[in-house]
C-alpha cells in the first residue's frame, strides 16, 4: 500500500470513524489490485482483490457490482497461500463462469486450519462460517450456501466444514487431503455433495492414510459420507482425462442413490505436488458440485 492511499485511509477514519461491527476485526477493507498492493505476504493476482475480514485477509475474485450464480471457497494447503490454491482451482476462470470465489488464508499453524475434527467447533469453522454470511450480505450470490474446494490441508478442513456446518455448504471438492480427526466427532446427518480426488502416487497425503496428524483413509472417508447421504452400494465409473500433464489418465466413481452425490475420482501417475490443469479438475467434478 503506497503512503497516499494510507494517508487517504487514515484521513477517511478520522472524518467517518473507522469502528467495527464486532470485536473480531470490524468492519472488511477491500483493496483494490496495482503494481505494489499485496495481500497477506504476497502480490495480488490479476483479477483479484483482497478482502480484510475478521482480521485475515481473503484474496477475492469478483466485485459488489455483479450477479453471481454461487458462492466458491478455496482453501489453501500447509504450508502453502491463498494464490497458490486459487491457481490450483483457476479462480479466474471459475469467475469467468459466474461464480464468485473467495480464497481465505489459513490461521497460521502448521496445519493452517483447525481441521482435526473433535466434538468443538473450531475458530477457523466459525471464521468460514461467517466469511460465507458476509459474502451474501454484500454480493449478489444466488443461494444461501458456499462450495469448498479444498487442497491438501484444505481438504483437510473442507471436511471439517463438512461435518461442523453441513447447512451451509453446497458441497465439497477435497484434493489430496481427506478426513481428519474422529469420525465420532462427525455426527452430522447433513448430507452434502462430496467429491474425492486423490493419487495412489501420493507420498505426501497417502490415500490409505496416517496415524501421524490422525488423517484416515480415502475409503473411510468415503465410507462415512456414503452412510451419511444414504447412498447404495452400486457405482457408476467414468473415464476422465489427466488432471496433469503426465498423468495417465482419471477412474472417477459415483456412487448411487444418494441424497447428496458422493463421487472419487482416482488421479493416475499424479504427485501430490504438481501443475493441475484446473480446467480438466473441473470437468471431474463439475456435475457433482452442480456447477455450470
Amino acid at each position: 500500500m503506497t503512503k497516499i492511499t494510507q494517508i487517504l485511509i487514515l484521513t477517511s477514519c478520522i472524518i467517518s470513524g473507522c469502528g467495527g461491527s464486532d470485536s473480531k476485526g470490524g468492519e472488511p477493507i477491500v483493496e483494490q489490485n496495482n503494481n505494489n498492493a499485496v495481500c497477506g505476504i504476497r502480490a495480488i493476482p490479476e483479477g483479484a482483490n483482497c478482502l480484510t475480514f475478521e482480521g485475515r485477509d481473503n484474496l477475492v475474485f469478483g466485485d459488489t457490482g455483479k450477479n453471481y450464480k454461487g458462492l466458491i471457497l478455496t482453501l489453501h494447503g500447509a504450508p502453502g497461500y491463498m494464490a497458490k490454491v486459487a491457481g490450483i482451482f483457476d479462480a479466474p476462470m471459475l469467475a469467468e463462469k459466474g461464480y464468485l470465489v473467495i480464497s481465505p488464508d489459513g490461521n497460521g499453524s502448521a496445519w493452517e486450519w483447525d481441521s482435526s475434527t473433535n466434538t468443538n467447533t473450531s475458530d477457523d469453522t466459525h471464521y468460514i462460517s461467517d466469511l460465507i454470511d458476509y459474502a451474501h450480505a454484500n454480493y449478489t450470490i444466488e443461494g444461501e450456501k458456499a462450495r469448498i474446494l479444498g487442497y491438501s490441508a484444505g481438504g483437510f478442513m473442507a471436511y471439517t466444514l463438512a461435518c461442523q456446518i453441513p447447512e451451509k455448504l453446497d458441497g465439497i471438492v477435497a484434493l489430496a487431503g481427506q478426513f481428519r480427526g474422529d469420525f465420532n466427532a462427525c455426527s452430522t446427518t447433513t448430507a452434502v455433495a462430496i467429491h474425492h480426488l486423490h493419487s495412489p502416487s501420493d507420498t505426501d497425503v497417502p490415500i490409505n492414510g496416517r496415524a501421524s496428524g490422525k488423517i484416515a483413509s480415502v475409503e473411510n472417508t468415503l465410507n462415512h459420507w456414503l452412510a451419511i447421504n444414504g447412498c447404495a452400494s452400486q457405482f457408476e465409473q467414468t473415464n476422465h482425462p489427466g488432471v496433469t500433464t503426465s498423468s495417465t489418465g482419471t477412474v472417477t466413481n459415483v456412487w448411487q442413490s444418494c441424497a447428496s452425490p458422493v463421487a472419487s475420482s482416482k488421479l493416475f501417475s499424479v504427485p501430490h505436488e504438481s501443475d493441475y490443469l484446473a480446467d480438466k479438475l473441473y470437468l471431474i467434478y463439475q456435475q457433482s458440485m452442480a456447477l455450470e
